[in-house]
This record gives structure tokens, sequence and C-alpha cells, in this order.
């Protein structure tokens, strides 16, 4: 069993509730002080124990995103020394920020994940994101450093030169997403290396896949595959992590965690910067605080679906709203479209109209890079377009 901070993540459930109680109330203070849009919302409300909790305000991601950049701010931004940034509802920006004790607290939290996957300080490891611009890749340079693992700091661009890294830095531990670790695992065999000359370890993933995925990996790569789970506004990572019986546990400690109609609410009970209260996360979740083989006390989260328009394409999140925004800056703008993420792209179906199209095959044959130029331009995704004819209206289509 490998357990980074025993005091807070084998804490008794008594203990543990207690200091969340107290947290939360501290918590309400701090927010109805420093925070106008949450003193407007709190009022006079108290919580004199967790079940007063629920008479408590949601807050949402449209809220985050209305008080952009700075109106969340819990400390004057003089004292806020990291900020980074998060796509929100209809790909809006929001902007996160940490004080230097958030970021101590970050480095911990991610200890814990590292230490939880068997990480140590023997261990030599490699962060590659294919490319996406993850502003978590820090948080797990804070926490691998705090154990003493050895870090490389340099992100290969291309698959040849993370192969090479692989075999001459010999890296025990890689973390990665798992478009890039499907693809690694691909070039391995198509190359016919032996996968177990690369001295790997442990792949941990930037987020959850399916068990198919994981023993795929597995295979391929000759190693363990553990998944982290985070969300960009609360934390990533460090918001969970996954213990050796394969769980993801929520740090009560520093996070309430709910689940109010299947939807997860959290709050941050010790974040100064940008505290969060009884956050709308819009993933679907259950949660459940059964005694865990580990040994762990935290909440036991079982992530879902997204609940609202959101998708990923080459791990970047994307709206639908941000397609049109790219569209409406070419002839096809305003009119119906439909979108599919296949592998590292972006299919776009665009609805062909008489009005759009009443030109000949070879507009249409022009239109399409100069489109797909677009977007790789302004959202820095690669996008496929292709032309359709109309289709009913479906409520399950992402569309303008």
């Amino acid at each position: 069993m490998s357990i980074f901070d025993r005091r807070y993540e084998m804490m008794a459930r008594d203990e543990l509730r207690q200091m969340q109680l107290e947290r939360l109330q501290a918590l309400l203070v701090r927010l109805k002080r420093n925070v106008r849009r949450y003193r407007e919302k709190i009022g006079d409300l108290r919580v004199a124990s967790l079940a007063d909790l629920a008479r408590l305000p949601f807050t949402t991601p449209e809220d985050m995103a209305e008080s952009f950049p700075y109106g969340m701010l819990a400390f004057p931004l003089r004292e806020v020394i990291r900020l980074h940034s998060t796509v929100g509802p209809e790909g809006k920006p929001l902007v996160i920020g940490h004080t230097r004790n958030d970021l101590v607290q970050w480095s911990r939290l991610v200890a814990r994940q590292l230490v939880a996957a068997g990480v140590t300080a023997n261990d030599v490891i490699q962060i590659c994101m294919g490319g996406y611009v993850y502003p978590g890749a820090s948080g797990y340079v804070l926490g691998a450093e705090l154990i003493e693992a050895s870090v490389i700091a340099e992100e290969p661009c291309h698959m040849d030169y993370q192969l090479a890294m692989l075999q001459n830095y010999r890296p025990t531990i890689l973390i990665t997403t798992p478009t890039n670790a499907l693809e690694l695992a691909r070039t391995i065999q198509q190359r016919r290396l032996d996968p177990q000359s690369l001295h790997l370890r442990t792949v941990l993933l930037s987020r959850p896949v399916e068990q198919e995925t994981r023993a795929q990996l597995a295979a391929g790569l000759f190693a363990a595959v553990k998944c982290n789970f985070g969300l960009g506004e609360i934390l990533d990572p460090g918001l969970c992590l996954e213990c050796e019986a394969g769980q993801f546990h929520v740090p009560e400690d520093q996070f309430l965690a709910e689940a109010c109609e299947g939807e997860l609410v959290i709050s941050t009970l010790a974040r100064e910067a940008m505290p969060l209260l009884r956050y709308r996360t819009r993933v679907a979740c259950e949660l459940h605080h059964d005694q865990c083989a580990c040994g762990r006390t935290g909440a036991v989260l079982k992530p879902g679906r997204r609940l609202d328009q959101r998708s990923c394409v080459n791990e970047r999140p994307l709206y639908a709203a941000q397609v049109a925004a790219v569209l409406a800056h070419t002839k096809a703008a305003g009119h119906p479209f439909h979108l599919e993420a296949v592998d590292r792209r972006l299919v776009v179906s665009i609805e062909v109209t008489e009005g759009l199209f009443a030109d000949t095959t070879q507009f249409i044959a022009n239109l399409k890079p100069d489109i797909e130029s677009e977007f790789l331009a302004r959202l820095g995704i690669e996008a496929e377009v292709r032309f359709v004819e109309p289709r009913l209206r479906s409520k399950t289509r992402s569309e303008t």
C-alpha cells in the first residue's frame, strides 16, 4: 500500500466530517468578505452542520464566465502568483488563480496521486502531452519534485523524438494523454519494437478511458495503466487519485463532493485565490463512502459523461459555439453543421443549402480548404470539412 499523506488520506470519517464542517464555515466567511458575487448569493446563510449544505447556493460555470477575468478572486491580484485558463460555457474563457499556498497544496495533492500510482523517488518521469497545451503539466512537475522523482523537462515535438527519449533517458513513468499513448503503442507495433525495452513501469493518462483501452495500452506499452480525473476549474491533476484497487478517491480534506441529481458538485475547502462554493461541474457522477480495500477514507467517485454540449477533440475541450464562431469568418456562416470527433481531428459536416452553394462544384472545392485553415488557425484543431444534404433537426446533434 502506497500512501503519501496518511493523516488525511486515512482519517477517520467522523474526524474528516468535522474538519469539513470547520473548513466550510471558514470558507463562507472568506467568500462573504472578499467576493461580491458570493456576498450577494450567500447573504445571511450559515451552516451549523453539513446537513445545512443543501441550503447554500450553487456556483455555475456561467457565474465564472460572467466574472471573467478576476471577478471570482478572493485575494488581491498581487498575491496571485499563477494564472491559467480553461474553456467554459460555449467556449468562453475561464481564469483560475493560485496563491503561493495554493501551489503548495496542489503539489501535495498531486504527490498523493503519484504515490498512489506507485511513483517513488527512484523514478524518472516523462511528461508528454503530444503537443496539447495542458496547464496541469506544471502540477505534475510540482508533485514529482515533492516526492523527489526525476522529471524530464522537455516535451517531444514528434513521435520519433519521443521514442528516442524513451530509449535514451529510460523513464519509468510516462504521463500523457490517451491519444498520445495510443499513437505511441501503434508506432511501437508498426516498427516491431519490443515495448519491454522502453523500461516503462506505469503510464498515467490525463483522463479516464474505457477498460478495453486500458488493456490495449497495458499490452502495447508493457506497463500498468492509471488514469487521472480532474477539472480545470477545480484542479487538474489533484482532484482525484486512483488507488491500487482501481477506485477514484476525492481528497475530502480539500474538497467537499456532492452528487446533486446525478451531477458532481464540488466545494473547495482550502483554496485561497479562487475558492468555489458548490460548483456545478456539468459532469455526471456516482459517489460512495464505502470502505475501500486500499484503506483510504475519501469518497469514491465514479465520473460519467458530460452534461453539457462540450466534446473533446484531440484532448481539447470544444463547444459547438466555438465551431460556429470559426464558421462565422467563412462563407458557411450561419448554416447548420454537425460535429464528430474522429481520431485526432474534428469532422465538421456542413449542410448544403441552395442559398449557400448556388455556385459551382469548384466553389465548394475551394471553400473546403479555406474553412479547414480557419479551424487550424483559430482553434489549433485539425478539421475535416464535409458537405452534406440537409437533415431533419435532431436534439442529439451539435449544430447551430
